[in-house]
């Protein structure tokens, strides 16, 4: 029988056996009510895990309006993927891999974990086992894996880069209670500050604060808060000393700067000097690469209303303030300005603008109404028509593109 004669099941078990799974792989169907069709898995406590997690009620409202794979990613590193069957428009089936686990469990992991769930102990006795027994899988290759069930479910062929990945950590608060914590946000958070300072944009503020509420830096097992500040600082110094290299500093002048940093941090006695030094420096980088960036070609009155215009992106900036701030008379400044950057005044401020909402799309919650008026567009309309028009997308697209992995 050909390949396409086959049915859905038929070819996922038939990637189950080439990916050598064997037994050990469970496969799910669900329908759009979550319901459990079908799978090869003994027990349903996995299931009740996935729900838990929140992950099957978050699948299900993908399914509802998107067709691309998704992947999920849990404390413990476990990993579930899923494919959805589609009839005509319509959702029929979801198809599940999962989960397995990025890193090789061990007992303690294991153990330490389901120490903290409501199950009796022996129902954690039995999860324990079976948790034991899931397959280590490299992310990466769990993603392949994911493609392949897509194409067997829907015959179309996609890449990583059309995968939706959806990442939950577990952090405790300094009182003991655990909270969320949303690795891929962290992650693209960290992705926006660090294009920062290889392009030197000296708008900055607001996603530095913003990152300080996303995530409490690098979790160690130690209850000495400056410890964990240090450690986190030392680590941020690092990412940013290679983005200033990005940026066009050299090397020298770069990791001489980070390591005088990292000894401020080794030296220093409390949490608030930690957290000032990390500011410092993210500033100084900031500023290095911004200087050395700068269009030599560009008077000092226009590298001046440029950085203005930069700083001031979420503030209303009028051609009349920035006659003051560098000492023309508007009319001056306005064709002084087109005949050495090639752009209007209007335009370069909405270019700008725009660069700023692409950072708070990526590594931010923020509305789209919320940043068009954070940034002062006046009206959605015209932000999205604005948008579109530097970047070639619309503010929910470029959002959705930039968030997948």
């Amino acid at each position: 029988m050909s390949a396409s004669n086959l049915s859905v099941q038929e070819r996922i078990e038939n990637l189950r056996e080439l990916l050598s799974f064997g037994g050990r792989m469970y496969t799910w169907v669900y329908n759009l009510e979550g319901e459990v069709q079908e799978t090869n898995c003994p027990d349903l406590v996995l299931h009740k895990v996935f729900k838990k997690s929140g992950y099957l009620e978050r699948m299900l409202e993908h399914a509802r309006e998107h067709s691309e794979p998704i992947v999920f990613s849990v404390p413990m590193g476990l990993m579930w993927g899923a494919a959805f069957e589609r009839e005509g428009d319509a959702i029929s089936n979801i198809h599940v891999f999962g989960p397995a686990s990025s890193t090789e469990l061990s007992i303690w992991d294991v153990d330490d974990a389901l120490r903290r769930a409501e199950m009796s102990p022996g129902r954690r006795k039995k999860l324990e086992q079976i948790l034991m027994n899931i397959p280590t899988v490299s992310t990466v290759d769990f993603f392949r894996y994911i493609l392949m069930l897509h194409y067997c479910v829907t015959g179309e062929k996609l890449t990583n880069s059309d995968i939706i990945f959806m990442s939950q950590g577990i952090e405790k608060t300094d009182s003991g209670e655990t909270t969320k914590r949303d690795r891929m946000k962290t992650y693209m958070t960290e992705q926006a500050l660090m294009r920062m300072v290889s392009e030197g944009d000296l708008n900055y503020k607001s996603i530095l604060n913003n990152a300080a509420n996303i995530s409490r830096g690098v979790r160690v097992d130690d209850n000495m808060s400056l410890r964990q500040v240090r450690v986190s600082q030392i680590v941020f110094i690092s990412l940013c000393t290679r983005a200033a290299i990005e940026g066009g500093i050299s090397p020298e002048v770069a990791y001489s700067r980070g390591d005088a940093y990292i000894q401020d941090i080794l030296d220093c006695k409390s949490v608030t000097d930690a957290v000032q030094i990390g500011h410092t420096m993210y500033d100084d980088f900031v500023r290095l690469v911004h200087k050395s960036r700068s269009n030599p070609k560009y008077s000092k009155q226009i590298q001046s209303c440029c950085e203005y215009i930069e700083l001031n992106a979420e503030k209303k900036i009028t051609l009349k303030a920035l006659a003051c701030h560098v000492g023309y008379v508007e009319y001056y400044l306005s064709r002084k300005f087109k005949e050495e950057t090639g752009f209007s005044i209007n335009d370069y401020i909405k270019i700008v603008k725009v660069e700023h909402a692409k950072t708070l799309l990526i590594s931010s919650d923020m509305g789209i109404q919320e940043i068009c008026d954070k940034l002062g567009f006046g009206s959605r309309s015209f932000f999205a028509e604005t948008f579109k028009e530097i970047t070639g997308l619309p503010p929910a697209r470029f959002r959705e593109q930039n968030r997948r992995m």
